[in-house]
């Protein structure tokens, strides 16, 4: 005889000559050897599930075991005591009850969306598909390469249940597009650096992942053509003055090569135009003798009124004495002001003319 002792958190199942006889629960247990050879397999509590083997559904009681069979198209999220455990695929299992009540939730993986509670995705990450789509995103989603449908903010889980599941996520806000130092020439055969900055977003994420293989790189080189195209047909001084409508032209020129991708430009703008050393000291210099000719033009009109002034008043003085002797006693009033002695000389003639006033009047 063979005596086995099985501890309170622990179960065994008894083998003899290959064949499972017996289930033994806690105490101490006599086991039969003769003629036979004998094997007991220890059942720890932490072994909570294990697969079903033959002649288990013969001998475990219904308390300490429960069967459990999940179809090739399901999939049971087991837990204990509110806790996830695992997750298990297709095929028959034994829950182990006896250290504590394991609950199984079985889904049915058909569907592409399956209801998986977040706390089980680390544990089913080999039989779903998980994804969390943000308020400014949106997901296409493909099935075997088809297109299924376009899902909007939220958490999913999908199922690969005997599919391939495949998702593009797309960022529907406002993006920027930087092309930075491309060299053009201009009508009048000018070379300079030209640096743009593109503002746009997607519209039709359906269209921005079937229209185009990388929608940015495309997108870059669309701004590119855009920018060759209108600064060849445009002088260097027409780019520099016209810019801001230049501009408008590349965004509508670019909004129509694109509108086939869902992407809409929102506005592109000339951020720098960089001319060669040579060139760009030829402009200072003949913006330089622009502003000297415009200010010597303001200054010959300056001067043109200013002398037409001073005859307007010569000849209105000329024809009134009285006004005129009026303007010499204000310019003695001003020099009395600044100077503090004055001396006035006055010949006869003006000594005359005053007295012969005095007696007219």
């Amino acid at each position: 005889m063979k005596n086995a002792v099985i501890q309170e958190h622990q179960r065994a199942l008894v083998y003899e000559n290959g064949v499972l006889t017996r289930f033994l629960g806690p105490g101490r247990h006599r086991v039969r050897r003769w003629f036979a050879e004998v094997n007991v397999q220890i059942i720890p509590a932490t072994q909570r599930v294990t697969e079903l083997l033959p002649g288990m559904e013969r001998v475990l009681p219904a308390e300490d075991a429960r069967m459990l069979e999940v179809a090739p198209h399901e999939l049971a999220l087991l837990s204990y005591r509110g806790t996830p455990l695992r997750v298990v695929g297709p095929g028959e299992w034994v829950l182990w009850q006896f250290a504590g009540r394991i609950d199984a939730d079985v889904l049915d993986l058909r569907p592409l969306h399956v209801d998986v509670p977040a706390r089980f995705w680390a544990h089913a990450s080999g039989f779903i598909r998980t994804l969390v789509v943000r308020p400014w995103q949106r997901a296409v989603v493909f099935a075997d390469g088809e297109l299924v449908e376009v899902l909007t903010e939220g958490s999913y889980t999908l199922s690969n249940f005997d599919r391939t599941v495949e998702t593009v996520v797309l960022d529907t806000r406002e993006q920027e597009l930087q092309v930075s130092g491309q060299e053009l020439i201009t009508a009048d055969k000018a070379t300079l650096r030209l640096s743009l900055v593109c503002k746009y977003q997607i519209t039709d994420p359906v269209l921005a992942v079937k229209g185009t293989t990388a929608l940015h790189d495309a997108l870059y080189a669309e701004v590119q053509l855009a920018a060759r195209t209108a600064v060849a047909g445009a002088t260097v001084d027409q780019l520099l003055e016209q810019r801001v409508d230049i501009a408008e032209r590349m965004t509508a020129d670019v909004a129509q090569r694109v509108k086939a991708w869902g992407v809409r430009p929102a506005r592109l703008d000339i951020k720098d135009v960089v001319l060669p050393g040579d060139m760009k000291a030829l402009l200072n210099r003949v913006i330089e003798a622009e502003k000297r000719a415009a200010a010597q033009n303001i200054l010959r009109r300056e001067e043109t009124a200013a002398t037409r002034s001073l005859a307007n008043t010569a000849r209105l003085l000329e024809s009134n004495p009285v006004l005129l002797r009026l303007k010499e006693l204000e310019l003695y009033k001003e020099m009395a002001e600044r100077i503090p002695n004055l001396s006035v000389v006055v010949s006869p003639s003006d000594v005359q003319r005053q007295l012969q006033l005095k007696v007219e009047g």
